[in-house]
């Protein structure tokens, strides 16, 4: 089995993204569970989003509390999601930019993957109320760093998710979080 946990803030669309995910992982035929925590249900309070996918069935009903992938949708709640635990070998992605990433690398002594999902959607135009749709960008990259899917698993759920008009932003975003995803400054290489 493989788990995902995911922080963000309310309004970064956390909820909305692990649910894209784990469409992409059910349409490559594995069995999924999705589903969020939510504290107070206010734009910018703490939001925990959590998903499994295995080949079998899957009967546990809990909170994931140490993931295969940490996702961390801002970097102010790395922390945080670090000490709410990971497995030893888990590996951290986070949405910044890579000067960034090199500095949490160093003071959280673990590897950590990046994406500027921020960057790419404002880059696009893809906003909501004024706040970046950090989630498109990170499906590509998710998907990516799991490994659930080559990039045309992605367009499928982005195909039912882009708004009149923005195909090719969400199409453009999500190429470029999986195709950005890197390493605390070396390019990783996606299959």
């Amino acid at each position: 089995m493989y788990e995902i946990r995911l922080h963000g803030l309310g309004g970064q669309g956390a909820v909305t993204l692990v649910n894209w995910v784990a469409m992409v992982a059910y349409n490559q035929g594995k069995h999924v569970q999705s589903f969020p925590f939510f504290g107070a249900e206010r734009r910018g309070a703490p939001v925990k989003a959590f998903m499994r996918m295995d080949d079998e069935p899957i009967d546990l009903r809990s909170q994931i509390y140490k993931p295969d992938l940490l996702v961390v949708l801002s970097p102010d709640l790395l922390g945080a999601a670090v000490a709410d635990g990971i497995t030893d070998k888990g590996q951290i992605l986070i949405n910044c930019e890579e000067l960034l990433a090199g500095k949490l690398a160093a003071r959280f002594g673990r590897d950590m993957y990046h994406v500027d999902a921020t960057g790419i959607a404002i880059e696009h135009g893809l906003e909501v109320d004024g706040m970046p749709m950090v989630n498109i960008p990170l499906l590509g990259a998710m998907v990516a760093k799991a490994g659930i899917a080559p990039f045309d698993g992605v367009m499928k759920v982005i195909d039912r998710a882009a708004r009149r008009g923005d195909y090719d932003a969400y199409h453009d975003a999500a190429l470029e979080g999986f195709e950005g995803l890197a390493l605390a400054g070396a390019r990783e290489t996606v299959a």
